[in-house]
């Protein structure tokens, strides 16, 4: 134990655990009370939580600053015997509100008042797949070809609604598709609210640590976000760049569908759906620079959802992103053609941190940290637990009286 503290080594795991898995530390308490039949308070679940947090943000600070001072080759080898048959990196951002500071609010007055603030999210996945000679499904799932279900997809994806959410569309195609996707073996989760170059950092040090440099086939899956592939050329070039077939899909439905009746829009949607799934992007830039000289360039002025301003995002998105959409080759080497695995993991993380009643201050990042480690595996936190009071420091700390 600590020389402060008012909690068995025991007692101090429970509450991390409520602390991170509960909807709020008060939720924690009553959770402890009921299931643990110990009555602890919901300021001292925080300050538990804030404590441990801190220790495992500051060891995977130290664990990212190591991987950096490793040579080159160092880093393509593994560290440990068993390596997966396929890694993955899939990554994705949530967002949480963040209370300002009492003299940054002071001097932003009244002109803020969205605090809404991006989280980073990656997930790691070890897992299994065949290989193919020939596509093993080169007809559209069924799920992209129903009008109810496109309409609904299209309405949660991040770009059309304002707010990220994969999770059914994933779902639903790995229900429908008539070929066997890749099986995860195990998943890890890094979260943070750190600048892009430190997560991917530390997403790459976590890589490294569980053998992916060693690898036979190595994938890097995201949707069409900058930030996601400015970190893969400077961490993970090596993976194959793989963009998420959800929301490639949606910018096609959604231009299909724009200026026309709904029968001409859902034909050509089908068409354009099926050329997306076969890897022919070509086909339909063609047709969307077609559309788009019809309905004449977008004002500046003009709304995101008007048909001019659909088709021109899907131009220029398909455009950006041509060379990481060859779905017909993914699909014959086993690799993962969606990004849904991370964002169904940034809605259980945001289960614990977001909400709009929910304002986190400046210190945010040791709950998001443990928010993670309790959707890895299991044995890593056991670790972590064993490995503690080792590290312990046994000497109280004290303050000069002023």
């Amino acid at each position: 134990m600590e020389p402060d503290s008012q909690l068995s080594p025991a007692l101090l795991k429970k509450v991390v655990h409520a602390a991170a898995c509960s909807s709020s530390f008060r939720q924690a308490a009553d959770d402890l009370l009921a299931l643990a039949e110990v009555k602890v308070s919901a300021q001292r679940v925080r300050r538990a939580a804030a404590g441990v947090g801190q220790q495992r943000v500051a060891q995977s600070r130290a664990a990212s600053e190591a991987y950096q001072r490793l040579p080159l080759p160092a880093r393509q080898q593994s560290p440990i015997e068993h390596t997966p048959q396929l890694a993955c990196i899939q990554t994705d951002g949530g967002r949480i509100q963040i209370r300002p500071r009492a003299a940054e609010a002071a001097s932003l007055g009244d002109r803020q008042t969205n605090w809404w603030r991006e989280t980073k999210v990656g997930c790691l996945l070890s897992m299994t797949s065949d290989t193919h000679a020939h596509d093993p499904a080169p007809t559209i799932p069924a799920v992209f070809v129903d009008p109810a279900r496109m309409a609904r997809i299209t309405r949660e994806i991040k770009g059309f609604s304002g707010e990220a959410s994969g999770e059914e569309a994933a779902s639903e195609l790995s229900q429908l598709a008539v070929y066997e996707a890749p099986r995860i073996v195990s998943q890890a989760v890094v979260a943070t609210r750190e600048n892009v170059e430190r997560f991917g950092a530390q997403l790459a040090a976590a890589a490294h640590a569980r053998g992916f440099a060693a690898a036979s086939r190595k994938a890097f899956v995201a949707d069409g976000s900058e930030t996601n592939w400015s970190m893969h050329r400077r961490h993970f070039s090596h993976y194959t760049p793989i963009l998420d077939w959800v929301h490639a899909v949606c910018y096609v439905y959604a231009a299909a569908m724009a200026g026309v009746a709904a029968s001409e829009g859902w034909t050509a949607y089908c068409k354009w759906a099926q050329w997306l799934w076969s890897g022919e992007v070509d086909r339909i830039l063609e047709r969307l620079a077609e559309k788009q000289t019809a309905l004449g360039p977008p004002r500046e002025d003009e709304a995101e959802s008007s048909p001019g301003q659909r088709v021109a995002d899907a131009l220029r998105y398909l455009s950006n992103q041509r060379s990481r959409m060859n779905y017909p080759q993914y699909r014959r080497d086993g690799l993962p053609i969606t990004s849904s695995h991370v964002e169904s993991t940034i809605k259980r993380i945001n289960r614990r941190l977001k909400g709009t009643e929910k304002f986190w201050d400046q210190n945010a990042e040791p709950l998001l940290h443990l928010a993670a480690d309790y959707l890895s595996p299991a044995a890593e936190m056991e670790q972590f637990w064993t490995e503690r009071p080792k590290k312990l420091d046994s000497q109280r700390c004290y303050c000069l009286a002023s």
